[in-house]
């Protein structure tokens, strides 16, 4: 018969529900993630430098021409102390654009790993929790990365190409847990 239940076969994401259910625990809605992800990057925007980088190199290019232009003039002058210390001083204007920290854009990273133990106790518990229901499951991290400098991470486990939210958290914060 063709309905006798034989040939059926549950998804992957249904496989993964469905211990989720049995593990008790109920997945963060993907939606929130998706918010909590676009707002994090609304509040880390790039810094003013990063944003207006041609602007800045240009004025840059511009202080460092003057500054030899001043330095020339003055030198014909006969005013050397002056030409050299105008120089200098607009030179080192001109080139502080380079010792500035610019902070760029924030980006999103995932990384797989085989041990949630970073996750805050909460989210760790119910990774560990589901990964006993369903050991195939692997998890991945998930960071948002501005300058090298890691911010609110969340935690997602993986069955084949279903995908359930863990959670997410900020530090010691727990933003929202399963």
């Amino acid at each position: 018969m063709p309905f006798d239940g034989a040939t059926f076969v549950l998804s992957e994401q249904d496989v993964l529900e469905s211990a989720m259910s049995a593990s008790g625990l109920e997945p963060v809605d993907p939606c929130f993630l998706y918010r909590h992800k676009a707002e994090q990057i609304r509040l880390h925007p790039p810094g003013w430098a990063y944003r207006h980088q041609q602007a800045v190199a240009l004025a840059q290019v511009a202080v460092l021409l003057a500054s030899v232009g001043l330095f020339v003039v003055l030198l014909s002058a006969h005013l050397i102390p002056s030409g050299v210390g105008a120089g200098l001083a607009m030179f080192g204007l001109g080139s502080s654009a380079l010792f500035l920290p610019v902070k760029g854009p924030a980006r999103w990273r995932e990384r797989a790993t085989d041990d949630p133990r970073e996750a805050p106790p909460a989210i760790r518990e119910a990774a560990l929790r589901l990964q006993r229901r369903l050991p195939e499951i692997r998890f991945v991290v998930g960071e948002l990365f501005q300058d090298r400098i890691r911010l609110d991470p969340y935690l997602v486990a993986k069955y084949g190409n279903a995908r359930v939210v863990l959670g997410i958290w900020d530090g010691h914060e727990v933003i929202a847990c399963a």
